[in-house]
């Protein structure tokens, strides 16, 4: 069966309080349209956020969508089938975000054309690259800011997470509880000044249900896996996706751990997702031919 959730059915944290847009089966197809992380309040370069935006109102996700049957301890795999994106986006900067934010003077706004498949920067023009930045489940007790990654997934801002991929995702209350949204048309590994192309979308999405337990959101595709782990520091967020990386070889391969770490090693990639939300976001890269 084929579904459809507007963009007015938001959410702005992952909560067991809130309340299903829609209910659907494992094996069905959901078109999800997907507002941009700025709820459409920035459409012009006169506007910007500036100190007068409602940060609790970042990030708004569409959802959320229960699944029947998913119960706590369950494993979530949705399918990315398609993303399709607005004619425009937006790029924000402001003073203090990222890494050298005190070189930004006051909140600057970039609008950004979208066609033929390209975006189009002050006279750069380049191929755009579709990714969902947040993708999650319902945590189990409290509410989580759709603005946070954490294990329940949220706002992963991982580039792999897109068309062509598989997203695990732990359940920890019945009906999971997904909700998806912040899709950039493109956006480089860190989200290096707080913010990709960010923009509207209609997402095609179809679901699975896996009795299996995972710890962890988890990525797929063609070539590989990726570990995705989230920290308060970057050192934090790599022993944890690490830690996951060893443990799935390890089981996958029926070797020792310390057998598994030397072949994390030699085949392995350490990425960093995002360094701009509130916890870091890392990712190790498992490709599918060392299992």
């Amino acid at each position: 069966m084929i579904h459809k959730i507007g963009r007015d059915r938001v959410i702005y944290e992952m909560s067991p309080a809130n309340c299903r847009a829609i209910e659907v089966s494992p094996g069905d197809t959901i078109i999800v349209e997907t507002e941009d992380c700025f709820g459409h309040a920035i459409v012009s370069e006169l506007q910007t956020v500036g100190s007068g935006f409602d940060f609790s109102h970042i990030n708004p996700a569409t959802g959320p969508i229960g699944v029947r049957g998913a119960l706590p301890g369950d494993t979530l795999i949705v399918n990315i089938e398609s993303i399709e994106v607005d004619e425009k986006g937006v790029v924000e900067t402001c003073p203090g975000w990222g890494p050298v934010g005190e070189i930004v003077s006051d909140c600057v706004t970039e609008m950004v054309p979208i066609r033929d498949g390209h975006a189009s920067f002050k006279g750069t023009r380049f191929a755009i690259k579709p990714m969902i930045g947040v993708i999650g489940t319902s945590p189990a007790k409290e509410s989580v800011s759709c603005g946070t990654p954490g294990l329940h997934g949220g706002n992963l801002d991982t580039n792999d997470i897109c068309a062509g991929s598989k997203v695990f995702l732990p359940v920890f209350v019945e009906g999971a509880n997904l909700a998806l949204g912040d899709v950039h048309a493109r956006m480089g590994n860190g989200e290096i000044c707080g913010t990709g192309i960010e923009i509207r979308a209609t997402v095609r999405i179809s679901i699975e249900l896996d009795r299996s337990t995972i710890d962890g959101p988890m990525v797929e595709n063609d070539n590989a896996f990726y570990m995705v782990h989230s920290a308060k520091t970057f050192e934090e967020a790599t022993r944890g996706a690490v830690e996951r990386a060893v443990r799935f070889i390890a089981d996958r391969k029926s070797i020792s751990k310390s057998e598994a770490y030397m072949l994390t090693s030699i085949t392995c990639d350490l990425t960093v997702s995002q360094i701009v939300n509130p916890l870091v976001t890392v990712r190790v890269k498992i490709p599918k031919e060392i299992l």
